[in-house]
């Protein structure tokens, strides 16, 4: 027994000394330490940056390593190897007001009760800032008492937030709703506002948009309109003839025709007086242009119905007093026994008076409905100046047309030329025999832009309504009714006794007169000069003049010449010519 009891004591004693002498596990106190690359970074609103770090002091303890922000908007991962090197992946909130995000990077040790952490400053940008935008012109909107316009814009800067709300309003008596349509070629929100007048319309309101986000945000657009009174408009055409400080209602269709425009705002493209317009205003429900004139100042304007910024068509407005059949110019020709009628004026003359720089009028290329300014003098090569509805001087433009491939043989510049009405296309002398603004392929040209094949008044032609421009032939044969010294090209002088003819002593030697047998009255045919085809350069003016025709000949144009030498001298030139009208009555 005793034996027994000394056994179990002994391997008790044996047991503890063993424990008592095991050594205890390794604590680790190295210092725990984590940084990050740099303390600030920078980012765009929803983009995506790398944020580097490294940790020391490991000692082959194991870690854990988490990330957040205190920004709840933006995104933090974290990612790293085997020896805790890693990347913090920072993605920024949609919309920023260019605040700076602290992330904290915390690594913890529990094994060795340790701890650290690491701070970075990411700074975001601001944001696109939300705006809300009107797309096209809108200072004055055209409007009958009861009826209604729309007004499209665009919101701008959302940035990932949606719409939270959206209103419009305006003055006392008008009501306004809004509809979205899809979102523009940028992904922006698009909508259209339609403002309906009361029965009785004030002269002017203040439309309000507003439009609220997901992220608080507010925009507002205050717009000022003036509000113009849809009249009665007359028949449709390219060009209108209207007295100073009068109102121009046209029917927004293309030029002499009934097809209807999509458009949905208007502007002025030039003016060659200043402050002659007053405003043009737009109705797309109407189908109407409203342009407002400033009394006692005449002159040329063109306007143009947009489809948010692009024109889809213009139309000449001659403001004169000029009645085109108070006095016209009647020729009966003693070949054929026709009467023709042709104006007293070239087109958009503001005069007829002879050695006027107000009776050169404007300059056309053969085929298109716009015009292009002439020379500020009776012997100048300077254009008159051409304003826009803030009386900023506009550009005269003069551009290469552009061509395209064989395999796409339907394409031409007439869409370009009715979008960039302000803009002269011409063509390379290398371009012989296919002159033409139009096309540098013969199968492509139309000869019929003017009724040269027709014969009769095209949605092109530049004329105002009941006129056209004419064709060659017998209805200029009056210009063969001369007489002069010596041969046809001598310096002799043209006998003023008959209809056509120059006086050789006159004050300038700048243009021809008709004077029918038994009248006193004299039709002034000014050397209003030319806009060259192959570079559109303004020349010749007080020098000769170039009269143009509906008639073509093969690639090119039938054009009557007049030049001192040249009295009844007609003869095919290229189509990119810049030439006046002298428009007979239809």
């Amino acid at each position: 027994m005793n034996k027994i009891i000394r056994l179990i004591i002994t391997l008790t004693l044996t047991s503890l000394f063993f424990v008592g002498c095991q050594k205890p596990e390794p604590v680790i106190t190295t210092e725990l330490k984590a940084y990050f690359a740099s303390e600030t970074f920078s980012v765009e609103p929803g983009k995506e940056i790398t944020l580097p770090f490294t940790v020391t002091g490991v000692d082959k303890a194991t870690l854990s390593i988490n990330v957040e922000s205190d920004n709840s908007d933006s995104d933090v991962k974290v990612d790293y190897d085997e020896n805790y090197q890693g990347n913090v992946t920072f993605t920024a909130p949609e919309v920023s007001d260019g605040q700076t995000v602290t992330v904290t990077l915390t690594v913890s040790d529990a094994a060795n009760s340790r701890e650290t952490t690491a701070k970075a400053s990411v700074n975001v940008t601001a944001s696109e800032p939300l705006v809300i935008e009107v797309i096209g012109n809108y200072k004055s909107m055209a409007v009958k008492p009861g009826g209604s316009f729309k007004i499209p814009f665009i919101v701008k800067g959302l940035n990932g937030a949606t719409m939270a709300s959206a209103n419009a309003t305006c003055n006392t008596g008008w009501t306004t709703s809004i509809a979205w349509n899809e979102p523009d070629a940028s992904g922006n929100p698009r909508g259209e506002v339609t403002v309906t007048a009361p029965a009785s319309i004030s002269n002017s309101i203040t439309l309000v948009i507003t439009y609220k986000d997901s992220y608080n945000r507010t925009a507002e657009l205050s717009i000022p309109l003036t509000i113009i009174e849809i009249t009665n408009s007359p028949d449709a055409a390219n060009c209108y003839i209207v007295a100073p400080g009068s109102k121009l209602t046209i029917k927004a269709v293309k030029g002499n025709s009934t097809q209807d425009l999509t458009f949905n705002n208007a502007s002025l493209v030039w003016q060659d007086q200043l402050g002659m317009v007053k405003s043009v205003s737009a109705n797309s429900t109407e189908k109407v242009l409203v342009v407002e004139l400033n009394a006692g100042v005449s002159g040329n304007a063109v306007v143009a119905a947009q489809l948010d910024s692009v024109i889809v068509w213009s139309w000449h407005v001659w403001v004169t007093d000029f009645n085109p059949d108070s006095d016209p110019m009647v020729y009966t020709s003693s070949s054929t026994s026709k009467t023709y009628t042709f104006m007293d004026r070239n087109l958009g003359a503001t005069e007829a008076t002879k050695y006027s720089v107000g009776a050169l009028g404007l300059l056309y290329q053969w085929g298109r409905k716009d015009p292009f300014v002439n020379a500020n003098g009776v012997e100048s090569s300077v254009y008159v100046n051409k304003y826009d509805i803030e009386g900023t001087r506009v550009r005269e433009v003069s551009e290469l047309r552009p061509t395209y491939p064989d395999s796409d043989y339907e394409s031409t510049n007439l869409e370009l030329s009715i979008a960039n009405p302000n803009v002269f296309y011409y063509a390379p002398g290398s371009a012989w025999p296919v002159v033409d603004w139009l096309t540098n392929d013969a199968q492509r040209q139309d000869n019929d832009l003017w009724g040269g094949v027709s014969s009769s008044k095209t949605i092109y032609d530049p004329c105002p309504q009941g006129w056209k421009v004419p064709a060659s032939g017998d209805a200029w044969s009056f210009r063969t009714q001369y007489k002069k010294e010596g041969d046809l090209n001598s310096a002799g002088k043209y006998d003023p006794s008959y209809p056509w003819y120059i006086e050789y002593d006159d004050a300038y030697c700048i243009g021809f007169r008709y004077k029918a047998a038994g009248s006193e009255k004299e039709y002034w045919f000014p050397f209003s000069g030319k806009k060259d085809c192959n570079s559109g350069v303004l020349s010749g003016v007080g020098g000769g003049a170039q009269y143009h025709t509906t008639i073509n000949s093969n690639t090119t144009v039938m054009q009557e010449i007049l030049a001192w030498g040249n009295p009844a001298s007609e003869t095919g030139l290229n189509r990119p010519y810049g030439a006046s009208i002298r428009c007979i009555k239809e």
